[in-house]
C-alpha cells in the first residue's frame, strides 16, 4: 500500500519531461509538502531514496542544474548551505555502524531537504511564481480546515488514523493533550513544528492581503473572494492558537509587528518604532519568563515545559563542549538521563555536527535575516517591500522557534526554501494606490 508514495514522484517527472517545471512545482511539490506528512513514504529495499512528497523535488532540481531559467550568480548563502549539509552529512556517518541508514538520512535530508529545497527557492520562484506560491501556501492551509477541527474535537488525528490503516512502520508521532484539549499537530507530526508552519502561512498572507487591498481582481476569483472577508487569515490565526504552542504564538506577534513597517509612508520612522517596541516587549517577556520557571510551587504543564527547557540547556553543556568542532555524529549523540527529548534545534545542531555545524547554522539564519534587510532597504516598489518584510518575519519567527523544538518533518524543506526564496527576491510588481474617498458619505448619497 505504501508504493502510492511513488505516485507524486513518477507525475512530477512527467511534468518535467513535459517542460512544466513549474507545474511541477505548484502542482505537485507544494501540495505534498502542506498536505501529506513527511511519514507518508516507503522505501524499496537497497535503494538509497526514500519516496514520498519531498522526492518530488529531485526532477525538479535537475531541471534547474541543466536548464537554469535564470543565469546562476553566486552568493555566500550558498556557500553556507552547502557546508551545513556536508557538515550533516558527515555527521549521519560519524560513529553509526548502520551505513544504510546513514546514506538515507544524506540523500532525504542533507541533500533533498537542504541544498535541493534551497536553490529550488532560489532559483524558481522570483518573479513569475512568487503570487502564485504565496497562494498556493496559503490555500493549501486553509484546506486542512474539515481535518483540522476533527482532530482538535477528537483527539485524533486523521493523517495517524490513516497512516494506521496503510499499516505504515515507523511512526513514533501521537496526539498531544493541554488543558483537556488536543493540540493540533495537522499533517506536521508535532504541535509545535504545525505552529510553525501556520507562522509561514500568516506572513505570506500578510502580503497576499495587501495585493488585495491595492487590486481585487489580481489574485483570482477564489482568493480574492477569501480575503474580502479575511477568512485565511482568521482560520490560521485559530488553528495557529489550537497547537497550544507558545513560542510559535509568540513569534507570529513578532512576526505581524515586523510586517506593519512597509504599510508607513515613512519606513524609517516605522523601523524605529517597532524596534523600540520589541525592545520594550522582549524586556518584558524576559522579566516574565524568568519568574514562569522560576516558580516552584503550583506548576502548570506549560511551566514544566519551560523548566525542562531551562534544565536542558545546564545539564547538555559539559557535553556540548566535550563535542568539540565536530559533534558526536547525528545518530550516537550521547543524551543525558531524564532529558532524552532535546527540544532546542541550535542544541541539537551542536551535539550532533559540532561547533563547525552550529556556527554555519547562525550563518545561515544571520545571512538570511541581514539579506531580507538589505532588499527592504534598497527596494522602492511597495508590493515587493510587503514581500520582503512577510519573508523576514516569517525567518526570524521560525529561527526563534527553533530553541523550543528541533528541525524536522516537513519543516526542514521549507525553511531551506524560504531561505532560498529570500535570497532571490527582485524589486517588481504592479503599483496601484489606494484611494480613499475624500468623504465617506459619498457612496451613501450615490446610492
Amino acid at each position: 500500500m505504501a508504493y502510492v508514495f511513488i505516485i507524486p514522484l513518477l507525475i512530477s517527472i512527467y511534468y518535467v519531461v513535459r517542460g512544466d517545471r513549474d507545474k511541477a512545482f505548484l502542482n505537485v511539490y507544494l501540495p505534498c509538502t502542506f498536505l501529506l506528512p513527511a511519514y507518508y513514504a516507503c522505501r524499496i529495499p537497497h535503494f538509497p531514496l526514500k519516496f514520498s512528497g519531498t522526492t518530488t523535488l529531485l526532477p525538479i532540481g535537475l531541471s534547474l542544474l541543466f536548464s537554469p531559467p535564470v543565469r546562476y550568480k553566486f552568493r555566500r548563502m550558498d556557500l553556507w548551505v552547502v557546508l551545513f549539509a556536508i557538515s550533516y552529512g558527515y555527521g549521519a556517518f560519524r560513529g553509526s555502524s548502520d551505513w544504510v541508514a546513514s546514506t538515507y538520512e544524506v540523500v532525504d535530508t542533507a541533500f533533498l531537504e537542504m541544498v535541493v529545497a534551497y536553490f529550488v527557492g532560489r532559483m524558481l520562484i522570483e518573479p513569475e511564481l512568487r503570487m502564485e506560491t504565496a497562494k498556493r501556501i496559503v490555500l493549501f492551509m486553509v484546506a486542512l480546515t474539515p481535518c483540522i477541527l476533527f482532530e482538535y474535537r477528537f483527539a485524533q488525528n486523521p493523517w495517524l488514523m490513516l497512516a494506521q490503516r496503510m499499516r505504515l512502520t515507523g511512526i513514533n508521532w501521537f496526539e498531544q493533550l493541554r488543558e483537556g484539549h488536543a493540540r493540533i499537530a495537522a499533517c506536521y507530526g508535532h504541535a509545535i513544528l504545525a505552529g510553525m508552519a501556520f507562522l509561514c502561512a500568516i506572513a505570506l498572507n500578510f502580503y497576499l492581503r495587501q495585493i488585495y487591498k491595492r487590486d481585487k481582481a489580481r489574485l483570482g476569483p477564489w482568493m480574492s473572494k477569501l480575503q474580502e472577508f479575511q477568512i485565511p487569515m482568521a482560520l490560521l490565526t485559530l488553528f495557529l492558537l489550537m497547537t497550544g504552542s507558545r513560542s510559535p504564538i509568540g513569534c507570529a506577534v513578532l512576526c505581524l509587528i515586523i510586517v506593519q513597517i512597509p504599510k508607513f509612508e515613512d519606513m524609517r520612522t516605522a523601523t524605529v518604532v517597532v524596534l523600540i517596541v520589541l525592545a520594550i516587549g522582549g524586556i518584558g517577556v524576559y522579566s516574565y519568563l524568568d519568574r514562569y520557571v522560576n516558580a516552584d510551587v503550583g506548576l502548570t504543564e506549560e511551566q514544566s515545559s519551560a523548566i525542562y527547557r531551562r534544565e536542558l540547556i545546564e545539564e547538555y553543556q559539559p557535553l556540548l563542549e566535550r563535542g568539540g568542532w565536530l559533534g558526536y555524529g547525528v545518530f550516537n549523540h550521547p543524551k543525558v538521563q531524564g532529558l532524552a527529548s532535546i527540544d532546542n534545534d541550535y542544541m541539537q545542531v551542536q551535539l550532533s555536527q559540532g561547533k563547525v555545524g552550529l556556527y554555519l547554522f547562525l550563518l545561515i539564519a544571520a545571512e538570511s535575516i541581514w539579506t531580507t534587510i538589505g532588499f527592504a532597504a534598497r527596494f522602492q516598489k511597495r508590493e515587493s517591500l510587503f514581500l520582503v518584510f512577510g519573508l523576514m518575519g516569517a525567518l526570524f519567527g521560525l529561527f526563534l522557534s527553533l530553541t523550543t523544538v528541533y528541525l524536522g518533518e516537513q519543516l526542514t524543506q521549507i525553511l531551506f526554501l524560504l531561505v532560498g526564496w529570500s535570497q532571490s527576491l527582485t524589486d517588481t510588481g504592479t503599483e496601484v494606490e489606494v484611494v480613499e474617498p475624500k468623504y465617506r458619505f459619498q457612496r451613501v448619497i450615490a446610492s
